[in-house]
């Protein structure tokens, strides 16, 4: 049994609505445009972008991540780091995380906040890169 940081939404651990673009510059077909176009000017490998107005709820939340044997799970999406079991599975063990931004920081991910995910998001769709996630955007502002 492991709770590694693989088995989380990609080391992110935002509250389960939040409207958020993560942005991954670790593969070998990202390039120089793409870093600059999504990564701009960071050194960061992965750069999570979230509506602003999410900022209050993210500070203050409190989430909980279940732990469970690696073997009972399979990747289901890589770049949003999502793993399904195909059957009921129980956790061996549960872990409280508080200060979420404080725990992204130290793990290099870089938080920005916009007011609207709109325009980066049909930037990543109108371009050929591949190392991104969309995740809750029925929940985004409308432009």
């Amino acid at each position: 049994m492991t709770c590694n940081y693989s088995l989380t939404i990609n080391r992110t651990r935002l509250p389960r609505g939040a409207t958020t673009i993560l942005t991954q510059g670790e593969d070998e077909v990202t390039t120089e445009r793409h870093l600059q176009l999504f990564f701009n000017n960071s050194i960061a490998n992965t750069v999570v972008t979230v509506e602003s107005d999410w900022y209050r709820r993210i500070s203050k939340q409190t989430l909980f991540r279940y732990c469970f044997d690696d073997e009972e799970f399979e990747l289901f999406d890589k770049t949003a780091g999502y793993y399904i079991s195909r059957q009921v599975v129980k956790p061996k063990s549960i872990e409280k995380y508080e200060n979420l931004l404080e725990r992204l920081f130290q793990k290099g991910i870089e938080l920005r906040f916009t007011t609207n995910l709109n325009p980066l998001r049909e930037a990543i769709l109108a371009s050929d890169f591949k190392g991104y996630g969309i995740h809750r955007f029925n929940n985004a502002k409308s432009l």
